[in-house]
């Protein structure tokens, strides 16, 4: 407990500015700050032993930084630089604000890059701190919202925050139109190009936006709408050819103009009402990174039809989190086989586009590679490629500011970095592509529903040797093809949901990536965290291995996040405070820089043997965390609660999980002209039964390594660790009472209690018989014959009377490979029956929310 915190009263009496908390120490650190519940519980590094002269606070997020120093140590050059170094670390590693101030002069830091924070004019903001003053309250709720890593100068905030124009914007055209959101979108998007183009003197002349506004003043709506859809709109197109493969540009569908490229003559008052919208929104051509970035995703969150659009919408949060885990160099080349708007690949430049792109002699320099691929056949999906390429153009608006005339080559380098896959049902999936890209950024499509359709294309289009694996869904044909198109060395950041991780349909495809890549990285995301859907999603971190014989000998980041930086509901409110993403990414970075030798205290963050992630096991990182631990961090595992809507969705998921086990399981014929021979158990095996010394005083006092055997069936059998073994053999145990007859392979050093026996081959038959094949068999025909009421039983005695029916050639001779082949039918079997019980106990155990 901090001693100034508590003989001041700061813990339940703090100074407040406005809505903030304002802690005015000196001798607190910031490790005893987060252990009095004023910052997060995390892992702060090596900043924890130092102190601050004083932190705002909102919630649990820090507002500012302040460093207070005396007038004599705050008066020359080198002086306030020391200030700033010397809380800059600090301030960096917990805000965007540092404070320097001695109540006469005060130094504004950006404490992301270190530079003094100048406001609209371009000078350094004087204005003294004072937390009693409103104006100092003002002045850093403006400075918190223009300042980025790569800004220090106050921007109005109009232009740093589109959500305004875009609810007004829909607002217009859904009021009168009643267009779907999505075709407001486009509507928007067209419109805001148009502005853009002309601000950036792209469109000068007759075909600017001010030249068309000026029409209003002598002619009809009708008349100006006419000479849009006419004579301006053309001339984007002209200016922005279309992609001669998918058809596509920049612009493409408005419901100000049919399909017919005429003008709609009963929306030109609407039509008019929106350009007076950006009209008074001022000039387009200096907008900021935050901007460019939140331009679709601001316009989402006015949508009323996000179940359909959610599917194309990584939150924009999410995005960066993954691009901040990547070090993306010159001549790299990155894709995202399933793009949307092209979030990933376009994070990637935001920061400093003309580090990737110049121009030189009329031509555009390309110093990485963006391949953005979307599947075609539907029509809303057509319409994200065209809004991918728009967003690219908005991304390089000062490139595009600066080249007006080289709308041509502007034009190549978009048509090449978006492609509408429009030459099969499977979209991207139709390319058999091979270690082609150095990256692969994606939140691919994880519906199961009408997979088989893909599959089925998969065979026609001869594709079977490029998707072995057969995993469930179309995610596991997106991961597949993932792996497939990585370089050697190449590495996939995907976003996955949990099926994948712990399917056992899908253990093929967890080899496959074990088999083809180190797995670097596993980070739990909360649910909900898409617009759409209720599913659990992670993000899977992927290295390919140069050589398939390559051994992964490091092990496995995992990280648990719960809060994401906004609200998990349809408004998606901004939580500053709340966002363990930044942890995940500081500690992935750390970690990947230094794998085996990797530390750290955050109690969010797990590091994992790869051992763990054997292609049987259960991948999903979140039961590495008990109860108690889960409740240290703040995250309550809630009783499943979902909306009516989620619910339709919820159960949507399950029917297409359903359609794919029925696909698999029609797959499996029946067992056709085989002939069976009747063997009696006791002439194959041999029969041990297991000791009655194992009990709880014994495994007590011989606690090890080995394990112990019982009749129970959870815990696969085991109920004891001790330190010696009985049996160092292959073989199949069943349990004598309780679940009698449940049958369970064995191999290696272990013991048996009196509960359960054990069934080893005898020597003349190892080689003839198939132990997963008698594990199935005597597995669905022992409990046949237990005997008793309730509590049955299956002695030795009982086991010895017991004949099973085995495969046979036609000499017959036991028929191994047939035994192989009946084995892996009952495998799959199994394997639906208990992805069957699982989602259905996952939909029975939902609760319904009907406010």
């Amino acid at each position: 407990m901090s001693e100034e915190l508590l003989q001041r009263n700061l813990l339940e009496n703090p100074q407040t500015m406005g809505d903030w908390k304002f802690y005015n120490i000196g001798a607190t650190t910031i490790k005893a700050l987060k252990e009095n519940g004023i910052l997060r519980n995390i892992d702060y590094g090596e900043i924890e032993k130092k102190k601050v002269d004083g932190i705002i606070m909102r919630g649990y997020h820090v507002v500012a930084v302040i460093e207070n120093k005396r007038p004599s140590e705050f008066k020359t050059k080198r002086q306030k630089e020391k200030a700033v170094n010397q809380e800059l670390s600090v301030a960096k590693r917990l805000t965007k604000l540092l404070i320097v101030t001695d109540t006469k002069e005060t130094l504004w830091i950006n404490a992301l890059n270190g530079e003094v924070i100048k406001d609209e004019t371009g000078e350094e903001i004087r204005n003294v701190f004072n937390s009693a003053n409103n104006e100092t309250i003002e002045l850093i709720k403006k400075i918190n919202d223009a300042i980025t890593e790569e800004n220090s100068v106050l921007k109005p905030i109009e232009l740093i925050n589109p959500t305004e124009l875009a609810r007004q914007v829909w607002q217009d055209i859904w009021m009168v139109s009643g267009a779907t959101p999505e075709n407001c979108l486009y509507t928007f998007v067209e419109l805001f190009i148009f502005k853009y183009l002309s601000d950036l003197g792209v469109l000068r002349g007759d075909y600017s936006f001010d030249d068309l506004i000026k029409k209003y003043d002598n002619n009809t709506d009708e008349e100006v709408l006419e000479k849009y859809a006419k004579f301006i709109r053309p001339k984007i197109k002209d200016l922005f050819k279309e992609n001669p493969v998918d058809k596509t540009t920049i612009i493409n569908g408005t419901i100000f103009v049919s399909k017919d490229q005429k003008a709609v003559m009963g929306y030109s008052t609407v039509f008019k009402r929106v350009l007076f919208r950006f009209k008074d929104y001022k000039k387009l051509n200096n907008i900021d990174r935050e901007f460019k970035s939140r331009l679709f995703e601001s316009f989402m969150k006015e949508s009323i039809s996000k179940k359909n659009w959610g599917q194309f919408f990584t939150p924009l949060k999410v995005v960066r989190a993954i691009v901040k885990m990547t070090d993306v160099k010159e001549g790299d080349k990155i894709c995202d086989p399933a793009c949307g708007v092209g979030k990933f690949p376009l994070e990637i430049i935001a920061t400093n586009p003309e580090r990737f792109y110049n121009v030189r002699e009329g031509e555009i320099n390309q110093r990485i590679t963006i391949r953005g691929f979307d599947k075609g056949f539907d029509t809303e999906e057509q319409k994200t490629i065209i809004l991918a390429k728009a967003n690219m153009l908005i991304y390089l608006s000062d490139l595009i500011k600066k080249h007006p005339n080289l709308t041509e080559q502007f034009s190549r380098l978009f048509n090449e970095s978006f492609t509408l896959k429009t030459n099969s049902i499977l979209g991207t999936l139709a390319d058999s592509i091979t270690e082609e890209y150095d990256w692969i950024l994606t939140n691919p499509p994880y519906v199961t529903t009408g997979s088989s359709n893909l599959k089925e294309e998969i065979v026609k289009g001869g594709l079977e040797s490029h998707y072995k694996i057969n995993a469930m869904g179309v995610e596991g044909l997106f991961m597949e093809w993932i792996i497939r198109a990585l370089k050697p060395n190449g590495k996939a950041f995907v976003v996955i949901p949990d099926g994948i991780l712990n399917r056992i349909n899908d253990r093929n495809l967890r080899k496959f990536i074990k088999d083809e890549c180190f797995i670097e990285g596993v980070i739990s995301l909360p649910t909900k965290t898409f617009f759409t859907t209720i599913k659990k999603t992670y993000i899977l971190i992927l290295k390919k291995k140069n050589r398939q014989t390559d051994t992964q000998t490091h092990p496995v980041f995992s990280y648990l996040v719960s809060s994401i930086g906004e609200t998990l509901d349809v408004r998606r409110f901004e939580e500053p405070e709340k966002n363990d993403l930044n942890e995940a990414v500081d500690l992935f970075n750390q970690f990947k820089g230094s794998k085996n030798s990797f530390r750290t205290t955050s109690k969010r963050c797990k590091i994992v043997s790869v051992e763990e992630f054997k292609p049987e096991n259960n991948w999903v990182i979140d039961r590495l965390w008990n109860r108690k631990e889960k409740e240290e961090l703040g995250v309550i595992e809630e009783e499943n609660r979902v909306k009516i809507s989620e619910f339709s969705s919820m159960l949507n998921g399950f029917s297409g999980d359903i359609n794919e086990l029925i696909q698999q399981v029609s797959s499996v014929s029946d067992i056709e002209e085989v002939e069976f021979k009747e063997v009696a158990i006791p002439k194959i095996f041999n029969i041990i039964l297991g000791s009655a010394k194992y009990n709880h005083k014994y495994f007590s006092t011989h606690k090890g390594n080995y394990s112990v055997y019982s009749g129970q069936t959870k815990n696969n059998g085991e109920i004891a660790k001790i330190n010696t073994f009985d049996h160092n053999v292959e073989g199949l145990t069943w349990t004598i009472d309780g679940y009698a007859g449940r049958v369970f392979y064995r191999k290696g050093k272990f013991s048996l209690t009196c509960h359960c026996g054990l069934l080893t081959l005898k020597e003349e038959f190892k080689d003839k018989l198939d132990y997963e094949f008698l594990k199935y068999l005597l597995d669905n025909e022992l409990p046949n014959y237990s005997v008793g009421e309730g509590n049955k039983r299956l002695k030795k005695a009982h086991i010895e009377k017991i004949s099973i029916k085995i495969p046979v050639d036609e000499n017959g001779e036991f028929d191994l490979e047939k035994q192989k082949e009946v084995a892996g039918k009952y495998k799959l079997i199994e394997q639906v029956k208990n992805e069957v019980r699982n989602e259905l106990n996952k939909v029975i155990g939902t609760t319904l929310e009907f406010s």
